[in-house]
């Protein structure tokens, strides 16, 4: 066994087995929770490099008010 501190301790009462395992379970999850959350996330795009075509109206007239000036 080492000799290191306890990650936490309970200053007062007398907590059980499980009532220990269920406190260790939730530091567990908030641990991994706030260790999720420093990790950078990859940068995302600023646009979708795709377009849907039927979106799209396939042809556009030389005056239409769509086409670039």
């Amino acid at each position: 066994m080492s000799t290191t501190e306890p990650l936490f301790r309970i200053v007062r009462g007398q907590a059980d087995a499980e009532e220990l395992a269920a406190l260790t379970a939730v530091l567990t999850v908030l641990a991994q929770r706030a260790g999720a959350s420093a990790e950078p996330a990859a940068p995302r795009p600023a646009a979708a490099r795709w377009f849907r075509l039927e979106r799209n109206a396939g042809f556009l007239a030389s005056h239409s008010w769509q086409t670039a000036s």
